[in-house]
């Protein structure tokens, strides 16, 4: 049975192997209308907003939801060396990135150095700012929030999935998912991923881009340059056990060459794998320990 509804900018899609009832449904809606009115850099009255206008040394006491996916936003952001960072709204905005989508022109100004220590302490729901830089949790937030809907649901439906703006999560006590992976800009079916439980995100430099003058820039930044990144990558897509994992992936691994990306995507987190398709049309896997050129 499927049910949608419009948030984070994009459909979600619900299937479960019962329908969901109107109750559990009311619950989900107001859940996801929560997080469009606090999670969201584009509302000056969100949460997220009242956070990056904090002073140093002020503190804000937030939704428990929101202090949970900044803990976790931030321990991603020092593990990973910064190549993940929820901290770019400043240059996500030099970039060109001032409204959400979808639009095709924008305006880009100088560049802005990102912060090199996490801006926010979180102890509890209490978030104080102690640094630079400001919360932009696109690179997270439907998995975030397609996790802890998946967390409530999965309680009473043995076989569900939720799909959030092409990125999936699943679970299945019996018969596996399937999911198909797609070419960027043919929309050919590429692959098929079979999953009992597990997530699977996507990341394209097509879907999100935009002019400048003469320049086409695009969402995915450096982490630790806070510019867009250039790299032989079109699309990464990575299945890990949890959404958010899978969603950090994608983003380390526009930033890394194939070394560094057995070095250290694959150390931080070793139950991952990537289908990654270059400018030249060349497909290729990884895993840990792992490297091939994919042919179907």
């Amino acid at each position: 049975m499927e049910r949608q509804l419009y948030a984070m900018h994009n459909q979600v899609r619900f299937v479960t192997d019962q329908p969901i009832d109107e109750t559990e449904w009311e619950e989900l809606v107001r859940f996801f209308s929560y997080v469009d009115r606090q999670w969201s850099r584009f509302d000056d009255q969100s949460e997220v907003s009242h956070l990056n206008r904090l002073r140093i040394g002020d503190t804000l006491s937030v939704s428990l939801p929101l202090a949970r996916l900044l803990a976790r936003a931030t321990r991603y952001f020092e593990q990973t060396e910064r190549y993940f960072s929820p901290f770019l709204l400043a240059q996500q905005q030099a970039n060109g990135y001032r409204q959400s989508f979808p639009f095709t022109q924008a305006v880009a100004y100088d560049e802005v150095a990102p912060p090199e220590i996490a801006p926010f302490i979180i102890e509890g729901c209490d978030v104080t700012r102690v640094g630079g830089g400001f919360i932009d949790l696109g690179g997270i937030g439907k998995g975030a929030a397609a996790m802890i809907a998946a967390q409530r649901l999965r309680k009473n439906w043995n076989r569900g999935l939720i799909e959030a703006g092409g990125d999936v999560i699943v679970w299945s006590d019996g018969e596996p998912w399937n999911i198909t992976i797609t070419h960027p800009e043919t929309e050919e079916r590429v692959a098929d991923i079979q999953l009992r439980q597990g997530a699977v995100a996507t990341s394209n430099r097509v879907y999100r881009s935009w002019k400048t003058d003469d320049q086409t820039h695009h969402h995915l930044l450096d982490g630790r340059t806070g510019r867009p990144t250039i790299s032989p990558i079109l699309q990464v897509t990575a299945s890990a056990p949890q959404l958010y994992e899978a969603e950090v992936m994608t983003k380390l691994a526009f930033q890394m060459t194939e070394a560094e990306r057995q070095e250290k995507l694959f150390r931080w987190f070793p139950k991952g794998r990537l289908l990654i398709l270059d400018t030249a049309g060349e497909w290729r896997s990884e895993q840990k320990g792992a490297s091939e050129i994919w042919t179907g």
